[in-house]
């Protein structure tokens, strides 16, 4: 069943909110990412990440309300209420559903816990951040300030935990359980994952940087999250866009089996090994950068897809790279489709998951 995004809630290290998200996107903004001391077998190093502020949050909610919340339940409240106060979602009745996505959960809150188990015993162990390193504790915050009581359910496959959030989304729309699902998507940094990056991740992708695209910067890891209010297409109007389709395993579009008068946007990911693929062969393709503002997130399909939605919106393709077809602005159309290579595999030819934006249904 195609979706209809009516509010959109992003944070991250640009920012927090709509305006600051344009901003980023048209370039009016920089993101400039923190250093963070590593401490490797290699040596000191100095990792560059991309880490979001979770401080609006003190003017919508109590301080002493968020005394007890971690900074990932504060990041994935944050674009919770954000995408409600979007969608104009002031009153939410018990048909709302929630799903909150994550690839790594809690992970600085849950070896935070380890810590303490490992220092105090047992017995001293934190009770605050053992109840926040529970799998669900994030969406539980999310529910309890909105007053959420329909389905909640919270996700973590990796790099799959986006698309399934979204394809579980549909199928509780499509039967009826719920009238409106706010899905979102969170991750965190932690100096555990720090590590592993500057230890495996950077060094491996350091040395096959001979076979990367040269247009592509290496980053970090970031942080961030963000979240869409959704509900039926039909009898639905929307300021953004609907999501019409999803393909899982789709190989990768070329001309044949894509419109060439339908854009198309793919952010790049500087962590893994791989060549120049056909998609940019094609005239209206853009290269949408997202780790320059972001760094390297798991959950960084969730804001691709707000990249289309608000280019949809705004009819403007925004773009951090240059363009090899400058005819292709300004964009007055009805459909963005969002390609998300699976790197994570080594199929050949190269698959992903398709995302096709409409700003109508059934196209």
């Amino acid at each position: 069943m195609p979706m209809a995004i009516r509010g959109i809630g992003p944070v991250g290290a640009f920012g927090a909110g709509l305006d600051e998200w344009r901003a980023t996107l048209k370039g009016e903004r920089k993101v400039e990412p923190e250093l963070i001391a590593i401490e490797t077998e290699q040596g000191a190093c100095n990792l560059p990440v991309f880490r979001a502020s979770t401080s609006p949050l003190k003017a919508i909610i109590k301080s002493r309300e968020l005394r007890r919340l971690d900074h990932f339940s504060k990041l994935a409240l944050l674009g919770a209420l954000l995408a409600c106060e979007d969608a104009g979602q002031t009153l939410i009745s018990e048909r709302t559903g929630l799903i909150v996505a994550s690839a790594y959960g809690a992970s600085a809150t849950t070896f935070s816990f380890l810590d303490s188990v490992i220092n105090d015993g047992d017995v001293l162990a934190s009770p605050t951040l053992f109840s926040n390193s529970v799998h669900n504790a994030a969406a539980a915050h999310i529910a309890k300030y909105l007053n959420i009581t329909g389905p909640n359910l919270s996700l973590t496959q990796g790099h799959l935990s986006v698309p399934m959030a979204l394809i579980t989304a549909a199928h509780w729309l499509t039967e009826g359980r719920v009238d409106a699902v706010l899905c979102g998507a969170v991750d965190e940094y932690c100096d555990v994952l720090g590590y592993c990056w500057q230890s495996y991740l950077n060094r491996k992708t350091t040395t096959t940087r001979k076979n990367l695209n040269p247009d592509l910067k290496p980053c970090g890891p970031g942080e961030g999250s963000l979240f869409f209010w959704l509900s039926r297409a039909e009898k639905t109007n929307t300021p953004y866009a609907y999501l019409e389709k999803i393909e899982q395993n789709a190989p990768e579009p070329t001309n044949k089996t894509l419109n060439d008068t339908v854009p198309l946007i793919s952010s790049p990911n500087t962590c893994h090994n791989h060549l120049e693929s056909r998609i940019s062969q094609r005239k209206k393709y853009l290269q949408q950068d997202l780790s320059q503002y972001l760094g390297a997130l798991p959950i960084i399909t969730a804001f691709d897809l707000a990249v289309a939605a608000t280019m949809l919106s705004d009819q403007t393709l925004y773009s951090n790279k240059p363009l090899r077809h400058p005819q292709s602005l300004p964009f007055s159309g009805p459909a963005i489709c969002c390609w998300q290579p699976d790197y994570e595999t080594s199929r050949k030819p190269l698959t992903g998951n398709c995302y096709w934006i409409t700003n109508r249904v059934n196209l």
